[in-house]
């Protein structure tokens, strides 16, 4: 499908592309607005949709930003991206909805609320199987078409497109999202369209991904465990309940051949997220990285 040198460019992304973005949701709607301003004095954009995670970098008033994806997260932090003012680059973070206003009103509601209950049982990761098609990074919306077929959706959202799939990946069924920034491929996320009754099974699949990626790749560069509440660890509870109460954040980061991943699992209300970022480092893209 591609020349020699794009299948070995895309051979590094193929393995990260394992691990893969899940992130069992729950019911939400969102909105996507283009462009968005800074209204506070100082505004720091984070990691992840958390106060106390680490600093991406801090923005002034009447800094310019774009949402960058269709969900609010934790019921009120926006996932955004802006250019550096340090580096030129641009970098995607989390803000609080509240020190960001609108620029304009062009809206699209999304439907997130899962279409089944609750798994009780079930299917274990499958890590010998990678279903995703060997796209490498600075791929056109023509040759992610040529390789996947006509999307599920397609949303345009100011220089970035977002090209979405149902597929099944190790083993799970997932709703894939390739973004482009300039029209060109930089990230890949995907989506779990299943759900674990016991919370407990994130955690265990965590970690069974992050020590498979550690057996490949290496040690990840950033390694985070965050208890928001410690009365939780006091009281011996179960992790996977501690995580959807949402007073326990897991988070790994990798960077390989170009290609960096974040692994992260976080949640509230009874939900777990668990989710991936797979992005070219050396393009200009919405990582954060």
């Amino acid at each position: 499908m591609f020349s020699a040198k794009t299948n070995r460019a895309a051979a590094g992304a193929a393995l990260a592309l394992v691990i893969a973005v899940l992130v069992p949701g729950s019911p939400a709607r969102a909105e996507i607005v283009v462009r968005l301003e800074v209204t506070a004095e100082r505004a720091p954009v984070h990691l992840e949709p958390d106060d106390r995670s680490p600093v991406v970098e801090t923005l002034t008033r009447g800094a310019l930003l774009k949402q960058a994806s269709a969900m609010k997260f934790r019921t009120s932090w926006l996932y955004v991206a802006f250019q550096s003012t340090r580096s030129g680059r641009t970098l995607t973070g989390y803000v609080p909805e509240a020190i960001v206003r609108k620029l304009n009103t062009t809206l699209k509601i999304i439907d997130l609320t899962p279409a089944e209950p609750e798994i009780e049982n079930p299917r274990d990761l499958d890590l010998d199987r990678v279903t995703l098609p060997r796209v490498a990074w600075g791929q056109t919306e023509d040759g992610i078409m040529k390789a996947e077929g006509r999307p599920l959706s397609r949303e345009d959202s100011g220089d970035m497109q977002f090209l979405r799939y149902h597929r099944e990946v190790l083993g799970k069924r997932c709703l894939v999202t390739y973004v482009l920034v300039d029209r060109h491929l930089a990230s890949v996320r995907l989506r779990l369209l299943e759900r674990y009754a016991d919370k407990d099974r994130y955690v265990a699949d965590y970690n069974r991904l992050r020590e498979f990626m550690n057996a490949r790749v290496g040690e990840p560069r950033f390694n985070n465990v965050v208890w928001k509440d410690r009365a939780y660890a006091e009281r011996g509870e179960k992790l996977g309940t501690a995580v959807a109460s949402g007073s326990l954040a897991l988070s790994s980061e990798w960077a390989y051949q170009g290609t960096g991943l974040r692994l992260s699992l976080s949640g509230e209300n009874s939900e777990a997220l668990f989710a991936a970022e797979i992005n070219d480092l050396k393009a200009k893209n919405p990582a954060s990285f």
